[in-house]
């Protein structure tokens, strides 16, 4: 079964989000319709273990590195004891 939008803005939507995601549309769209079931208190059988560490993995892995350079703790990049 396929799911048609018609409606250029959640198209267009979807598009962006998977860009910035570096994911695809599908993925974008099944992540997010299944946020929404949730907070809605719908059930959604959970995806095997395996694809679930698999994304972990891959948002993980997209998150910034730290710069060698930038030798501050996390303490003071914070700002605490100020």
């Amino acid at each position: 079964m396929s799911i048609v939008i018609e409606d250029p803005q959640p198209e267009q939507l979807a598009k962006t989000l998977a860009a910035v995601e570096g994911t695809s549309i599908e993925s974008v769209v099944r992540e997010s319709l299944i946020s929404l079931a949730g907070r809605r208190g719908v059930g959604v059988p959970d995806r095997p273990l395996r694809d679930r560490l698999a994304e972990l993995a891959r948002e993980v892995y997209a998150l910034p590195k730290k710069s060698a350079e930038d030798r501050r703790t996390a303490e003071e990049v914070l700002g605490y004891d100020e």
